[in-house]
């Protein structure tokens, strides 16, 4: 099922005049048809699957794959909406005569036969992007928008693809639509906001797994296997299977340095997230082991003046500037005076990377608005002291922000 919101898209399409976006990413064709892309899309080049967004909301959703891939599609968007091209692998279709006594060959002819191969069929070697484009055009042609405004996923398309896109499809005007495409998925279905909590869910019963596992002395990789132990065990129990995991976690005074053992006093940093159906969860704790110096707490308390100001103004009603700027000033007001962080969090979904836009940013004009999964964080990696993180996500409802995540967000003391 696709989680596009139609209404969001034809409002932001169209006040950006455009008739329909083609999306290419692997992730964002996933994303708009509720089908796979296709092993083609591992290249990550344009063309091994492409989904049409019209920004009339009543035109339905269509698809351009590959013919290996095309029956997912078809089920979810039906027959007519999906347009084909080969890729490399060789398949034959031989069901309808399994009861007969012909041999293997003759049953492959037959459904070659039954396929409309023509003679001479050759497949490429991959897949053809000039053949993809070409069908393309025919599902533009079929929908009147031959010669129409239709913005792309640019920041996805290697030029190379484009500049054939647009010699094979000469009179479209082709648009970039990265950003309004990010605004359109900044605002989750419900379907993704199940996949989005779940995940955060999963990464947290690995926490406290993880916590329970520390002593002095241990490695940083031991704590690491033992949050991926707790969430295989959460996973377990659940019935659920995850598309993915990772952790940042560092330990010690220097947070780049990699591995390293936990000694009394020591700063130790979690940076966590589980991936449900692709969504990525984000969210993160910081602790030390036995007593924190007082530098240690100097810095957790700016980061955590920080989080709870910037959280003042994570809700409808807010841009999502106001928040780095909160963030920003709370820092400064602590006496970093210089502190400067690109962003202050994200926001959460189907992609390659946890972080994806928008961002809370200095330059994110975007409103705040109910149904966005973001994760709000205030890091700082201070080599000498550690690596510092106050992260959750949240859910963005019409009454403000609700965590994922129930574990305090204070700087935690573990015992000796």
């Amino acid at each position: 099922m696709s989680d596009v919101n139609r209404a969001r898209a034809q409002r932001l399409l169209g006040a950006q005049q455009l008739d329909a976006v083609v999306v290419s990413k692997p992730e964002s064709f996933t994303w708009a048809t509720g089908a796979p892309a296709g092993v083609a899309a591992f290249f990550r080049r344009a063309g091994a699957a492409m989904a049409l967004i019209p920004t009339a909301a009543s035109a339905p959703l269509a698809a351009v794959c590959t013919e290996l891939f095309a029956a997912p599609a078809r089920a979810a968007l039906g027959p007519a909406q999906v347009h084909t091209h080969p890729d490399w692998v060789e398949t034959a279709d031989i069901r309808p005569w399994l009861d007969t006594d012909l041999g293997a060959a003759e049953l492959v002819e037959r459904a070659f036969s039954k396929a409309s191969r023509p003679v001479g069929f050759e497949r490429p070697a991959a897949f053809d992007a000039r053949q993809a484009f070409l069908a393309l055009g025919d599902l533009l042609k079929a929908r009147g928008l031959s010669r129409a405004r239709i913005g792309l996923d640019l920041d996805f398309w290697p030029v190379a693809d484009f500049e054939l896109l647009k010699a094979v499809l000469p009179r479209v005007q082709w648009r970039d639509a990265s950003q309004v495409l990010g605004q359109i998925k900044a605002v989750k279905s419900p379907a993704e906001i199940a996949r989005l909590t779940q995940a955060a869910l999963i990464a947290e019963a690995g926490m406290h797994h993880a916590l329970a596992a520390v002593h002095e002395g241990i490695h940083r990789d031991a704590i690491a296997a033992a949050w991926r132990e707790g969430v295989a065990l959460e996973t377990q129990r659940l019935g659920v299977t995850l598309s993915g995991q990772w952790e940042y976690t560092t330990v010690g005074p220097l947070p780049w340095a990699g591995g390293a053992c936990l000694q009394r006093g020591d700063v130790l940093k979690f940076d966590v997230g589980c991936v449900v159906q692709g969504y990525s969860s984000d969210s993160g704790r910081t602790y030390t082991l036995g007593p924190a110096r007082p530098r240690t707490r100097e810095i957790m308390a700016a980061l955590s003046d920080a989080f709870s100001a910037g959280l003042e103004v994570l809700k409808p009603g807010h841009l999502m500037r106001e928040v780095h700027a909160r963030a920003t000033q709370a820092m400064q007001r602590a006496g970093f005076s210089r502190f400067s962080r690109g962003h202050f969090g994200h926001s959460l979904g189907h992609d390659t990377f946890c972080e994806v836009p928008p961002f809370l940013s200095a330059q994110a004009d975007e409103p705040l608005e109910a149904g966005m999964v973001l994760a709000f964080e205030t890091p700082f990696y201070v080599d000498g002291e550690g690596g510092f993180i106050i992260e959750d996500q949240f859910l963005i409802t019409a009454q403000g922000a609700q965590a994922a995540w129930s574990l305090p967000r204070e700087l935690g003391c573990l015992p000796l």
